[in-house]
């Protein structure tokens, strides 16, 4: 009996953790354009065309347009290696160069203009 409770507790524990908190933990590992359900819906690619560090505004080139995007002290950077063959890692604020590719997740998935980044994937050649 007690072996059965116990089963059914795994069960509903594990039942209870969702994929999106697992590809939360894990999203730094998920190259540029490969973040399932997330890249080209709630995030946007493109090079940065500009970054101004006192005003944490960042300014990136797709194929269509230029658009700023709020950067905070809570915003993740992390480094897409994997062209590289080598894991990703966390970054900073100095990985923001002009010329690099990016891919970047807003805040609450409002992905508009002038938008907040929850994080930051730059990739690194």
């Amino acid at each position: 009996m007690r072996r059965i409770i116990l089963i059914a507790f795994t069960t509903i524990l594990l039942l209870g953790v969702s994929q999106a908190h697992a590809q939360k933990a894990t999203e730094i590992f998920i190259p540029i354009g490969k973040s399932p359900g997330l890249s080209g819906k709630y995030t946007s690619i493109g090079k940065i065309a500009s970054f101004n560090l006192q005003q944490k505004m960042l300014t990136v080139s797709d194929s269509t347009a230029n658009y700023t995007v709020k950067i905070t002290d809570s915003t993740q950077v992390w480094l897409d290696r994997s062209p590289k063959k080598l894991s990703n890692t966390n970054g900073t604020l100095e990985d923001l160069r002009p010329g690099v590719m990016v891919e970047i997740k807003y805040f609450n998935n409002e992905r508009k203009e002038g938008g907040t980044a929850e994080w930051v994937k730059v990739e690194v050649k």
